[in-house]
């Protein structure tokens, strides 16, 4: 056994003692008033003590020259310097360590590597068969840098002597085989600053077992480890309960604040726990079992946990998804794009039957189609103008004979106007103020003034309007056109609350005959600016028998909707009238009740499409990038000079291309799976590709233009957020997302 070997199980033994003993005391013990004594340390167990819950060993810092370690009431050092006798153990205020110099360069050693595979499963039985041809057992490592799981066997001191096993792992069927060299164990020691001692492995635990730690001021729960890195450094290593460090990586992983539904972030934390369990031996050689950061899963600790994530991890407490009694390589992804791959076309060789492709969309049972006998109405070419006065009959602004072509045409009389602006002011609720401008309001320039003045904005125009601002936003042809400085102000207002935009020739036409369709238009546009509390903002929960169901404030309220009422789909910002409806639960939709009955219904629409993740900043997205570019991009797989072309080979069930052909000036190179968008530098390989030419025909710039976040092939968070909204329970999402799988408890 190696003295790196000696280390580790000393290492360990000695943290399995510590964590029963530790745990055991939190369980019991209240936090003393401030400035007693620390309580007395418990003994150590015998290193073959169980430990009462199931735990992980998260690698927090790796590889790091210096590390300072506390907490409230001080810490307490586990050695192992005498075992048998318990442990020599140690109270400080605080613990720095660093690494301590090494007397010599660590030897150097040759290894033959079998297979670099993406899939645990597929390495392992790669090392299981060469075990059985050659009676060496090889060692499976996770390797964080190339994402794979390396197959390695022998120890050598020569690589002619390691050339040698690899040229019988080829003549016994296993072709293929290189020579690495690793460097040999060095036998590293870390210091402890308060008192210059040296060690090999320590523990460290809170003085008083109920307080938390830190490391570096960033509180963690559980224990540490303190242990010798490579090349002079030192790791630290996190042991706590599976529970809790879950609690440390859901809200990191999901946000519960950008994605706050408790069905997706329960879906998270038993991905998350399901990950954990599946993962704990990838890092084994480094003296932990997974890493804290995305090449596992990022865990950050107690700084990092929220209300609703640990509402989720309490809630799914010990459950994991299984197949075939199995926690599952429960993979997951940002975004998906809307359909997810299968797991052996990203990951080689992970055939796994739950992570099959499958498209990230609500089902069809979470629709409704809710429909009028009113039929839609058009107002010649005036974009949103049926939506405008259906609103503002829905709302009592307008008599519901105006809700025609004819009585929108013409010039409003100065009566007309003002009983309108009368009615706006009373579904706002508020009451006004007296304008300035007493007659002639037909012309558009004097009636921006008097709705200026009538809502009671002209203070904006003094206080919140900058005397340039008027300049700046009046660069219109016609700006003399203003008569005097009030309407030219009030008008300047309107702009920069955006409810009056210029006319495509850039002039606002203030001496122009205001027509009652613009009118109708400034006052909704205006309404809507201040408020208005009659139209109400909800998500669409349902809808059956005559009757719709939101969610508001997450109580349900349900209302009968009116025969006739006024439909709208908006679609990104253009309204456009409708004789139906359909709705997906968790559509946003605003609506106006006359009498307790929905006479008005507008649903907001995505151009993104139906799609569970489309809420996603990443959905869709586009990159642009030149020919050399690309080149230097994939010089981590190959040097193949300026590019000349890509060629996608095969498409998987999503779309994502799969294997990818790419000419170069100076050769070809074939990527195949994860390669595809790690080689490309894109975030995802769901895309397509365009191509900028010159005069001659040779390639400028590629233009991808793609869908999603991540490698595809699993869970979808933001997939898993908006089937929550939609009513799906963290059940109906995993198994959505993990073919045939089924849930069950550990621990």
């Amino acid at each position: 056994m190696s003295r790196r070997a000696a280390l580790g199980t000393r290492g360990a033994a000695l943290a399995g003692a510590v964590i029963a003993a530790w745990m055991t005391a939190a369980s019991c013990r209240t936090v003393p008033p401030r400035g007693a004594p620390a309580p007395p340390v418990p003994p150590a167990l015998p290193p073959d003590a169980s430990v009462p819950l199931p735990v992980i060993r998260v690698g927090i810092l790796s590889e790091v020259s210096r590390v300072s370690i506390g907490a409230e009431s001080g810490v307490v050092i586990w050695t192992a310097a005498h075992q048998g006798e318990g442990g020599r153990k140690s109270h400080l205020p605080r613990a720095t360590f660093m690494a301590a110099s090494r007397a010599a360069a660590p030897p150097r050693r040759f290894r033959v590597q079998v297979v670099s595979l993406a899939s645990e499963s597929g390495a392992r039985a790669i090392a299981q068969r060469v075990q059985e041809t050659l009676g060496i057992a090889p060692t499976v490592a996770w390797n964080a840098a190339t994402q794979t799981h390396q197959v390695r066997v022998g120890e050598f001191q020569s690589r002619d002597e390691a050339q040698g096993l690899a040229g019988r792992l080829g003549r016994s069927g296993l072709p293929g085989a290189w020579v690495v060299e690793e460097a040999g164990p060095g036998g590293g020691r870390i210091r402890l600053l308060e008192t210059g001692e040296e060690f090999g492995v320590v523990t460290v635990v809170p003085s008083v077992a109920t307080e938390i730690l830190s490391a570096d001021a960033l509180p963690y729960r559980g224990l540490f480890e303190v242990r010798p890195g490579d090349a002079g450094t030192l790791t630290v290593v996190n042991i706590v309960n599976l529970e809790d460090y879950v609690r440390g990586v859901v809200p990191n992983e999901l946000s519960p604040q950008a994605f706050p539904q408790l069905e997706a972030l329960k879906a998270q934390a038993v991905a998350a726990r399901s990950y954990a369990l599946g993962h704990r031996v990838e890092y084994k050689l480094k003296g932990f079992d997974l890493c804290a950061s995305a090449a596992c899963q990022v865990y950050r600790g107690r700084s990092s946990e929220n209300p609703l994530s640990d509402q989720a991890v309490e809630a799914t407490r010990g459950i994991v998804a299984l197949y075939g009694g199995k926690p599952i390589n429960a993979f997951y992804t940002s975004t998906c794009g809307g359909h997810t791959e299968d797991g052996e076309n990203v990951f080689e060789g992970e055939t796994a039957p739950y992570l099959r492709g499958v498209s990230c969309a609500p089902e069809r049972s979470a629709w409704a189609t809710v429909r009028t006998s009113a039929s839609p109405r058009t107002f010649g070419d005036v974009p949103g103008l049926s939506r405008d006065a259906g609103l503002l009959v829905a709302l009592g602004v307008l008599e519901p004979r105006l809700y025609a072509v004819p009585a929108l045409k013409g010039i409003p009389t100065d009566a007309e106007l003002k009983a309108w602006t009368g009615r706006m002011l009373i579904a706002l609720r508020r009451k006004g103020c007296e304008s300035p401008v007493g007659a002639s309001l037909a012309r558009r320039g004097t009636f921006a003034q008097f709705l200026v003045g009538s809502l009671c904005w002209e203070e904006r125009g003094e206080r919140l309007l900058n005397p340039q601002d008027a300049d700046y936003l009046l660069q219109v042809e016609d700006r003399r056109d203003f008569s005097g400085d009030g309407e030219r102000v009030a008008t300047a207002v309107l702009v920069q609350e955006g409810v009056l935009s210029p006319f495509p020739d850039n002039t606002l036409r203030a001496n122009v005959a205001l027509t009652r369709a613009e009118a109708v238009t400034l006052l909704a546009r205006a309404g809507e600016k201040a408020g208005l509390p009659g139209l109400v903002t909800a998500e669409f929960a349902g809808a059956a028998e005559g009757q719709i169901t939101v969610m508001r404030a997450e109580n349900a309220e349900s209302y009968p909707l009116d025969a006739a009422a006024r439909l709208y789909r908006n679609l990104d910002g253009v309204r456009a009238a409708a004789s139906e409806l359909s709705l997906a639960v968790g559509d946003r939709v605003s609506f106006v009740l006359q009498e307790g009955r929905v006479t008005y219904l507008e649903a907001e629409q995505n151009r993104k499409g139906v799609a569970a993740d489309r809420s996603s900043g990443y959905y869709r997205w586009e990159v642009r990038a030149t020919p050399v570019e690309l080149g230097q991009a994939l010089a981590r797989y190959g040097d193949v000079g300026r590019v000349r072309d890509l060629v996608p080979k095969r498409l998987g069930v999503s779309g994502r291309v799969v294997e990818l052909e790419i000419r170069g000036e100076r050769g070809d190179l074939f990527l195949r799976g994860l390669r595809v968008r790690l080689g490309l530098g894109l975030r995802e390989s769901l895309f397509v590709i365009d191509r900028e030419t010159n005069a001659k025909g040779a390639v400028e710039r590629f233009v991808f233009t793609g869908k999603g976040w991540g490698h595809g092939v699993g869970l979808c968070q933001v997939g898993a957020f908006g089937m929550a909204q939609a009513g799906a329970t963290y059940e109906q999402i995993l198994r959505h997302y993990y073919s045939g799988i089924s849930l069950g408890k550990v621990g």
